[in-house]
């Protein structure tokens, strides 16, 4: 029973029956005329806060959104990133990989050690809580007297200044997912609005609903 219970738990999407994809795509069309009226979001629903009245010039670089397929049976559960985003990633991952392999096995065990001290209880019957121990910056020769993330941070900057990746835009689909099917976008816009998530949307059903590259 446990066995099953778990297959349960985690079967894709994909695999339901066409039974239950439909009564998850109806479900999620009525979610978004429900909330078209208060967000204005005709073609597709989400739980971010596109519009902040208390910070109006917000802009979004990524965003989670669900929207429907082009049968009845289909919906995606998509990831949107801006190309600005992806790049800004893609260095920082860089920037933490060249700093990585400058350390030792001792200094990167002791760079990234976490530390807990239980907190004291007001009374016997409290739930014991801990709380993280701030530990000492370590600074490192090799990084000529720097800090781990400080070497990181000049390596962003020297990497940015230098050899910017160059990443266009694209459609990546993934059938694994438990709730519709994955996918996960990349596209040259430089604040994830509504109607910036709907062109993305309305060119992805234009390509046929598809993995797609931009080619450099």
């Amino acid at each position: 029973m446990p066995i099953r219970s778990r297959h349960r738990k985690h079967r894709r999407f994909i695999d339901l029956s066409a039974h239950k994809r439909r009564d998850a795509v109806i479900q999620l069309k009525w979610k978004i005329q429900r909330n078209a009226v208060q967000a204005g979001h005709t073609v597709f629903w989400t739980d971010h806060l596109m519009e902040d009245p208390d910070f109006p010039d917000r802009q979004h670089q990524w965003i989670d959104v669900v929207f429907l397929g082009r049968d009845r049976c289909t919906l995606w559960n998509a990831e949107i990133i801006t190309t600005g985003l992806a790049v800004d990633d893609a260095i920082s991952n860089r920037a933490y990989e060249v700093a990585y392999a400058k350390l030792s096995e001792e200094e990167a065990k002791a760079e990234f050690a976490m530390e807990f001290k239980p907190v004291p209880r007001k009374s016997p019957s409290d739930t014991r809580c801990f709380e993280w121990v701030r530990r000492p910056k370590i600074s490192y020769p090799q990084f000529e007297g720097t800090t781990f993330q400080e070497e990181c941070q000049r390596l962003e900057m020297h990497f940015r200044a230098t050899e910017p990746p160059t990443i266009g835009e694209s459609f990546t689909t993934d059938r694994n997912y438990a709730y519709g099917i994955g996918l996960e976008a990349t596209v040259a816009e430089t604040n994830l609005d509504r109607a910036a998530v709907e062109r993305t949307i309305a060119r992805f059903r234009d390509i046929g609903e598809s993995d797609w590259r931009q080619l450099p």
